[in-house]
Order: structure tokens, then C-alpha cells, then sequence
């Protein structure tokens, strides 16, 4: 039993990624009922296109001749078509640059990118083998790995993963964005119950945090921020965040606290958060003026994006209370599935949204763009995911 990571490369979330100036949309965000915290925004900027798109011609051509990525006439511009898909390559495919490195700290140079003023970047999510097909519908383009090695203790002894087993998995999360931070990149993580809305999700963040000169955004949640969607910026008070976060893994991991739940107890001395962008600039004042400005981070949070249809918190916790929610609002950068647990709920709750990118096989097809054809949903069952894993983006 373990986790898959995933390591998925700063356009993953985006693309119509933007680059070159962006210009924030003003005021940082919308202000909704109830405290008026503001969410990031939309960021406009030069578009560059979006990228080139498997044919089913050319997918056809592949499972017939896999040997034709290795050609030096052709075979370059046949895998930069499957870019965006590279699941719909054929099983193990050598093609690809990450093909074969199972390497942690060796995946992130090939995947980190330089987004804003930030030279490297990367997005890692985790998901694991039940989540599969979720999890393509959250992020299509990522490199993959068993992340049991990254474990801070041994799970899966028993037939079935018990309570204790899903306490220590959640503790991969701080830890692989530690080693991130170390290695000097500006670190997005992501659950697998997110789907995305074609937006610059990248460029957005950084925007948000620039303005308020905050650290970090999360996701505004009581009586903790959110684990499930963050950005930490590769600075100091990041880092010595990170560290507290990571150190607390082993008492908390005896007290039955997931990463997520031991945050209360971390706030005020290793990290503030602030709903406001007057309050965000305030706290950098004050610790700045106390010389703890390096060592408590300023993390910026928002609320979720469904707060501008329907200002609940468990309003997508069911697909009965789902409100219609427009994908090309630019408000709604993604949506997060909370309030409930399951994976097929969170799947049905993403598809009555309109977010549900994927023709799984389940009695309908996909509610956006992208398909997957059913030869390619064998070959995903063939590959045989372990239980569980993380992703590089």
C-alpha cells in the first residue's frame, strides 16, 4: 500500500496559460457575504494558445505502431501532440522525458518550470488507485510515483488500510513540499477531488500573494485553512513553516491528526493568515517591525468558488444541492468537492457541476472536451497503479 505522486509541470492546471505582463483584475478578488474575504481572480495576459491535441488518427497509429514516437522523422512532433493526453500514449512509453525516473528529488527538475518572477515551479497532488480516473479528470499532463518511500512510517500491514494507515499517508503532503522548498521551488499542491476551469490558475496565485505580500494562499476553511488547494512561494518564512509542519508529523501522527488538522496548532508561531489585503499587509508590517518577518509566513486565504453562487460551505457536498456553477466565470479558478468523502460522491457531485471531464464508462459521458477511448481505459487497467501515489506536474 502507498500513495502515487504526482509531479505535473507549472501549465498543467492552465491551458491557456498566460505569459509575458499580466495585469491582476482590480481589488484582488471578489467580496462575498460574510466577512467579505476576497478569492483570487482571473490574471489577462498574452495568450500563447492552447496546446496541440491527439488525433484519434494519429492515437490509432500509435497502438498499431508504438515504435513510431522512437522515429527521428516525425516522432518528436507525434509526442509533443500527446502532450496534453500522454496517458493515451502506449502503456510504459519511453518517449517521454521522466520515462523510467522513479526518482523523487530527480522528477522535480524535469518538471519544475519557471511561472512569474519565480524561476522554478512545480504542482505535486496525491491521489491513489481508487482515485485513478478522478484524478485525470483534476490533472491530465503529470509524471508519476510511488511515494511509499516517502512515508514516515510503514502502512498496509493488515488486508485493508485502517484509520492510523490514512493519518500517516496524509503526512506525505508536508513532507514532499519540504523537500520542494529546499530545492528552491515555489511549490503548488492539489488533492484529487479538484477540477479545473481552463483558467491561468498559476499566474492567478501569484498575483494574489504579490499584492498582499503574503508567502502563500490557501483555501479559507474553519477552524483551519484548507489543505486540499495551496501555493507556498520558495522564501524563508515558507521554508520555516514547512519545517514546524513537518516536525509535528511525529506527536501528531500518535494523536490520530492528519496534516491538515494538527495546522491550529501551528498558527500564530510558525505561520498568520489573513482574509483581507489590508489585514495581509498589516501582518507583514508587524512581524517585520518584531524581526520574525523570515520565520512567520503570511499566508492570504480566499474563499471557494462556489461561494459566488451559493455562500455554504457544504453546498457541493451532495449532487442534489449543486448549484449551476458557469465554468468560464472567472471567478471560479477550480472547483473543490468538500463535505463529502467518497469518490464516486465526489465524482457525481463534479459531473451535476459541469466539471467532469472524462468519459469513464460509467453510464455517461464527459460533461467537457476531453474523452478517453476505451482502449486506452484498458491499457490505464493493465498498467496496474499501486494502491496508492504521487504525481509531479
Amino acid at each position: 500500500m502507498g500513495f502515487l505522486l504526482g509531479l505535473l509541470a507549472a501549465r498543467t492546471f492552465s491551458d491557456n496559460a498566460t505569459r509575458g505582463q499580466s495585469v491582476a483584475s482590480g481589488g484582488g478578488g471578489r467580496r462575498h457575504g460574510g466577512g467579505g474575504v476576497p478569492a483570487p481572480r482571473m490574471v489577462a495576459g498574452q495568450q500563447t494558445g492552447e496546446q496541440a491535441r491527439p488525433s484519434l488518427a494519429s492515437y490509432k497509429r500509435l497502438q498499431r505502431d508504438p515504435g513510431l514516437l522512437q522515429r527521428k522523422r516525425g516522432g518528436a512532433a507525434l509526442l509533443e501532440e500527446f502532450e496534453a493526453a500522454p496517458w493515451l500514449l502506449p502503456p510504459r512509453t519511453e518517449a517521454l522525458p521522466h520515462a523510467g525516473v522513479h526518482d523523487f528529488d530527480a522528477l522535480l527538475q524535469l518538471r519544475a518550470r519557471p511561472q512569474g518572477s519565480h524561476p522554478s515551479a512545480v504542482a505535486l497532488f496525491l491521489f491513489t488507485a481508487d482515485w485513478a480516473i478522478i484524478a485525470q479528470n483534476s490533472a491530465r499532463r503529470r509524471a508519476q510515483l510511488h511515494a511509499s518511500g516517502l512515508l514516515l512510517e510503514p502502512v498496509g500491514k493488515g488486508k485493508k488500510p485502517t484509520a492510523h494507515d490514512f493519518v500517516v499517508m496524509s503526512w506525505i503532503k508536508p513532507t514532499v513540499v519540504l523537500r520542494a522548498l529546499r530545492q528552491g521551488h515555489a511549490v503548488m499542491v492539489a488533492d484529487a477531488d479538484i477540477a479545473y476551469a481552463v483558467k491561468p490558475l498559476w499566474a492567478s496565485y501569484l498575483a494574489y500573494n504579490e499584492q498582499a505580500q503574503a508567502d502563500g494562499a490557501w483555501l479559507e476553511e474553519k477552524p483551519t485553512s484548507n489543505a486540499g488547494h495551496f501555493v507556498l512561494l520558495c522564501t524563508p518564512a515558507s521554508l520555516s513553516f514547512a519545517k514546524a509542519w513537518v516536525a509535528s508529523a511525529e506527536r501528531a501522527i500518535e494523536e490520530g491528526l492528519t496534516d491538515q488538522k494538527v495546522l491550529p496548532q501551528l498558527e500564530e508561531g510558525s505561520y498568520l493568515r489573513c482574509n483581507t489585503l489590508c489585514r495581509c499587509l498589516h501582518t507583514d508590517y508587524n512581524l517585520t517591525e518584531q524581526g520574525q518577518r523570515q520565520q512567520v509566513a503570511v499566508l492570504r486565504t480566499y474563499l471557494p468558488s462556489h461561494f459566488v453562487y451559493s455562500p455554504n460551505w457544504c453546498t457541493i457536498g451532495s449532487p442534489d444541492w449543486v448549484p449551476a456553477i458557469d465554468p468560464c466565470d472567472w471567478s471560479v479558478l477550480y472547483l473543490h468537492i468538500i463535505c463529502v468523502s467518497a469518490a464516486a460522491d465526489k465524482a457525481a457531485v463534479l459531473r451535476a457541476a459541469g466539471f467532469w471531464f472524462m468519459d469513464d464508462g460509467e453510464g455517461g459521458q464527459a460533461s467537457g472536451l476531453r474523452r478517453v477511448p476505451a482502449a486506452a481505459r484498458r491499457s490505464q487497467r493493465r498498467a496496474r497503479l499501486p494502491p496508492a501515489a504521487l504525481a509531479v506536474a
